[in-house]
């Protein structure tokens, strides 16, 4: 198991997950302020003869789903570097509220932090 932990430059967005190497992830996601419990999982390039990109996927959302008024969030990414540890990940990142009807999109790119 890998801990990936990376943020933008700008430190609106940092990733904190535990990646499995068969794949599974799990951690939070932290944007505009509001951490999100994730997860999600990982194909790592090389793995089989198709895959020439480390790619991977998230989702969750913020406190509880029967209580408060939760936000939710889904982020996409490629990574660059050994599984083990990432030295750039591309991301693209949509958040939505259900307090307000509104849905962010953030599109960076993370470094290790």
């Amino acid at each position: 198991m890998s801990h990936w932990k990376l943020a933008s430059s700008d430190r609106a967005f940092a990733l904190d997950v535990e990646a499995s190497d068969n794949s599974p992830m799990n951690g939070t996601l932290t944007y505009q302020g509001k951490s999100y419990s994730v997860t999600g999982t990982w194909a790592a390039s090389g793995s089989l003869p198709q895959r020439s990109a480390s790619a991977f996927a998230l989702s969750g959302f913020t406190g509880k789903l029967t209580e408060g008024v939760p936000n939710f969030i889904a982020a996409t990414g490629i990574m660059t570097g050994p599984g083990g540890s990432p030295t750039k990940i591309d991301i693209q990142v949509d958040s939505s509220s259900s307090a307000d009807g509104t849905i962010q999109r953030y599109t960076g790119v993370l470094y290790p932090a």
